[in-house]
């Protein structure tokens, strides 16, 4: 189980300094290819939240994760 205070942790950070890598989550993992505003919004075991242009997309991990896995899980899915 992911924490909420660890979701928005992340969260935080990703969209501070790597928001490289969330527009590169939503043109590699979803149908999703032009978009203005981009957000991560939540992290639970099993997806990610990304909020675009004031709508909202998941996309599931490859397996439910930890805590532990978050960062590995998350920079293994950078293509």
């Amino acid at each position: 189980m992911i924490s909420e205070q660890t979701s928005r942790r992340i969260c935080n950070h990703m969209n501070k300094d790597h928001m490289d890598a969330i527009h590169n989550y939503l043109k590699n993992y979803t149908d999703i290819k032009d978009f203005q505003e981009v957000e991560l919004c939540e992290i639970t075991s099993k997806f990610m939240k990304i909020k675009y242009d004031g709508k909202f997309t998941e996309i599931a991990f490859p397996k439910e994760i930890s805590e532990q896995e978050i960062k590995s899980t998350l920079v293994a899915m950078i293509l």
